[in-house]
């Protein structure tokens, strides 16, 4: 692991080539660390205990100490604590949703220390949180870090929940399409109608009582305009991810949109979210979605940050979020940016961002374009390149071309993949028929100083090991 962190550089040799154009090696390979300096001490972590609170949660206790080496007396240091449920993360310690993003290793450290409880040099936690409902046995499982990010060994603990009445099955479909901005040159035609489509291609998925909302630009039954503003979809998102429902359901009224299906999301549900709209990603990768009441001035590089959502945002929603299946689909430019920023690898790092989180948590994310491309919507295909991709593998009738194994079922992930190989086919036929395509964000210099646009090529991160459960088509 502290390989892959510290020495691993994923598609070094076209970075080697973009930062030799660009002249920016300096920064974009970065000085490698001394491997012997490295703090190799570990911390001791065990699950210690789990005890039902109510019908349905579950506290789960944890106990680190802190070891030292007994040559130097160094210590080993206690960072980043997480606790996960089924190998995906349920908790962490420190937890600060608000806190600045970390960029250095002193910035690290001092965001996920946990200070000693005792003179010894321990430290004491009780997390609660919801269970599934299914009588299954689950495992517990956490691990923590220490001052060097070095990862500690995990500790397991198999636990078989008592008897519970089960939940409801819900299938939460939140979908987001935004044609309308207050920067008229923002404009866009198929947002909108990628929104619904995604939401009539997922109107029933086998098992689950489906609840659906679409946050949506338009017109209001009283004539006004209809926005996808910033608060809108943090109220929405906060709905799923535990805030009391009907101060944030009223809140999203009053703009016009209908949140009442919304809920919190619990550990028998699923949440799929579907964003369309315009990306942007800066010169170093930093990825937001714009809202309707985005800033950005013509005159501006960059939309002003406090009116976007960025990818720490999301990354703290759907943290928050305790579904069992979380599906993520971007439909915008630069989206790959969202998870494939240039520090990301995939493995249990104890990084900031949503690709660490994509990892930890198991959440699939489709992405319409990688880092550094344009996301286009076609008049000819009358949605988002990506979104066309998604309703052909899923007709209304007839056999289901994302079936891709023929077994009679689509898998949530064999859907996402279905998109992913045939956006090739999709674009040729866009290009093909002569209409010209809008752009859902502008091109930065990210990597030379010129950047050729490629046909747009989709980034689907998953990071599972097994298939989803969730069965869209088909018998489960």
């Amino acid at each position: 692991q502290t390989l892959m962190r510290d020495f691993y550089l994923p598609q070094m040799f076209t970075k080697l080539l973009d930062c030799t154009v660009a002249g920016s090696c300096g920064r974009v390979l970065k000085p490698l660390p001394a491997l012997a300096t490295l703090n190799r001490q570990l911390p001791l972590v065990r699950v210690t205990g789990a005890t039902v609170t109510k019908p349905g949660w579950v506290n789960v206790s944890i106990e680190v100490d802190d070891t030292s080496d007994q040559a130097s007396g160094r210590p080993a240091g206690v960072y980043g604590v997480k606790l996960l449920m089924n190998n995906r993360e349920i908790a962490r310690q420190p937890d600060d949703p608000t806190a600045p993003v970390p960029r250095t290793l002193d910035e690290w450290r001092k965001a996920n220390f946990s200070p000693p409880a005792d003179e010894k040099g321990w430290r004491y936690w009780d997390f609660n949180f919801p269970l599934p409902t299914d009588g299954k046995p689950i495992e517990f499982s956490a691990y923590s870090f220490n001052s060097d990010r070095v990862k500690s060994d995990t500790h397991r603990m198999m636990w078989t929940p008592p008897p519970t009445p089960p939940r409801p099955r819900r299938a939460f479909v939140l979908t987001i399409g935004v044609n309308h901005y207050n920067e008229s040159r923002l404009a866009l035609n198929y947002a909108v109608p990628d929104a619904k489509l995604i939401s009539a291609r997922l109107a029933q998925i086998p098992g689950y009582q489906m609840h659906h909302t679409s946050l949506t630009t338009g017109r209001r039954a009283d004539g006004k305009e209809r926005k996808v503003t910033r608060d809108d979809i943090d109220y929405a998102l906060g709905i799923l991810a535990g805030y009391p429902p009907g101060p944030h359901r009223a809140e999203l009224a009053a703009s016009g949109h209908d949140a009442s299906r919304l809920d919190n999301a619990m550990p028998d549900d699923i949440v799929i979210i579907s964003f369309s709209g315009h990306g942007f990603a800066d010169a170093t990768g930093n990825f937001s979605l714009l809202p309707s009441d985005a800033v950005w001035g013509v005159d501006n590089a960059a939309p002003a940050a406090d009116t976007v959502i960025n990818a720490a945002r999301l990354t703290m929603w759907l943290r928050a979020i305790y579904a069992s299946e979380i599906a993520f689909i971007i439909d915008a430019c630069h989206s790959g940016a969202a998870v494939d920023t240039p520090d990301f690898k995939p493995g249990p790092m104890g990084d900031p961002g949503l690709g660490q989180l994509a990892f930890d948590k198991g959440l699939r994310i489709l992405a319409a374009t990688q880092a550094n491309d344009l996301a286009m919507e076609n008049a000819l295909l009358g949605q988002g390149v990506l979104s066309a991709a998604l309703g052909q593998g899923l007709p209304t009738s007839g056999a289901p071309p994302a079936d891709v194994n023929r077994d009679g079922r689509v898998r949530l992930d064999e859907w996402l993949r279905y998109a992913v190989a045939e956006m090739p086919a999709v674009n040729e036929r866009a290009r093909r028929g002569g209409v010209q395509s809008a752009q859902r964000g502008v091109l930065l210099e990210m990597t030379a100083p010129s950047v050729q646009v490629r046909a747009q090529e989709a980034s689907l991160f998953d990071f599972n090991t097994e298939p989803s459960p969730v069965v869209l088509r088909g018998q489960p």
